[in-house]
């Protein structure tokens, strides 16, 4: 039997995930094209039953500036997203909320059949950044699992902000009701998150990667670790632009003979990418993201690939989850029920 599976997760931040690199003139066009996009995507999925996964930063889901305001920590340990300061970050969340806040958007996402929310953790935040700690992040994952209650539903799955993994902090997922996350491939280009070994040498070298494979093959296996299941990802899908648009067939070909080889020996192909990344050049992308969709549905149809999100890997993970780390969750004071599936 081929058990081949074709696997999209979409990192759904918003402004949240990129308010340390860019700024609002230079890149708040793209983030405000979500509110298109989104609904673009959603169309797509459907009409070719796909199945995707929303890993969502939690402060989207606050209706406005107000309700986030109310939500915050007062204290300094906070998301530990940037070095931004933090009245520099309240000014820009009260005076731009569409770039930062979208909860119809999630409300949409979990009316599209087939959609499934996961966290991209409340604040965005960065497992690898000095002051971050299992205990800060417990508390972060908790205020996330509160709004997702809110909104009748949880999580199972996530996927670290930057691709930032630690051993430490995946020890108090099963704790949280998460079961599944988002691994790194495993080549020295992909193995640490956002770190490029190599500097600019090896972000030209993943960008490259994209075309030609310098990292050899896409295809992917999931595998279990007692209570967590690694859903790795096996190619980004970098947005259409002008510089690169001489070049989108051989990056439509790297992808779609990745997801042959899956579908040819029962394989995972995990593709994953921002909305954000959508948000300009609307029609362009979603062309592409056609070709791709297209190119599973006749893998689906021919060699039996299936279509899933990450959480419906979740019943891999053994059914006893390991005891949680009790001073993390002490300190943070909460309760993994906030974090279990809604019905």
């Amino acid at each position: 039997m081929n058990h081949a599976k074709f696997v999209i997760s979409l990192d759904f931040e918003m402004f949240w995930g990129v308010e340390d690199t860019r700024s609002i003139a230079g890149y708040g066009r793209n983030v405000l094209g979500e509110w298109q996009a989104i609904p673009e995507m959603l169309a797509r999925f459907r009409v070719h039953g796909v199945n995707a996964t929303w890993a969502t930063v939690g402060a989207i889901m606050c209706r406005d500036y107000r309700e986030w305001r109310t939500r915050r920590r007062t204290s300094t340990q906070s998301a530990v997203t940037s070095g931004t300061c933090a009245d520099a970050e309240d000014a820009l969340v009260r005076q731009y909320p569409k770039l930062f806040f979208a909860r119809p958007l999630v409300e949409r996402i979990l009316e599209t059949d087939g959609q499934e929310l996961a966290t991209h953790t409340y604040s965005h935040f960065y497992c690898k950044h000095k002051d971050s700690t299992p205990e800060g992040f417990v508390d972060d994952l908790a205020r996330a699992g509160s709004l997702a209650a809110e909104m009748g539903t949880g999580f199972r799955s996530i996927v670290f902000p930057r691709n930032q993994i630690s051993p430490e902090f995946l020890a108090v997922l099963p704790a949280a009701g998460i079961r599944v996350y988002r691994g790194n491939a495993q080549h020295w280009l992909y193995r640490d998150g956002d770190a490029v070994p190599g500097g600019t040498a090896g972000r030209i070298m993943r960008f490259a990667d994209a075309f030609v494979p310098l990292s050899g093959s896409c295809c992917r296996r999931e595998h279990c670790n007692g209570a967590l299941v690694n859903v790795p990802a096996s190619a980004f899908l970098y947005a259409w632009s002008a510089l690169a648009a001489p070049l989108i067939a051989l990056r439509l070909h790297r992808i779609k003979q990745g997801m042959t080889e899956a579908a040819r020996t029962g394989a995972l192909f995990h593709l994953w990418w921002h909305p954000h990344n959508f948000g300009v050049n609307l029609g362009a992308n979603l062309a592409m993201l056609e070709e791709v969709l297209l190119h599973y549905r006749k893998l689906a149809d021919t060699l039996g690939m299936e279509s899933q999100c990450m959480g419906d890997f979740a019943g891999m993970a053994d059914a006893q989850p390991p005891s949680p780390q009790p001073s993390c969750l002490v300190r943070a004071g909460i309760s993994d029920v906030l974090f279990r599936r809604g019905v």
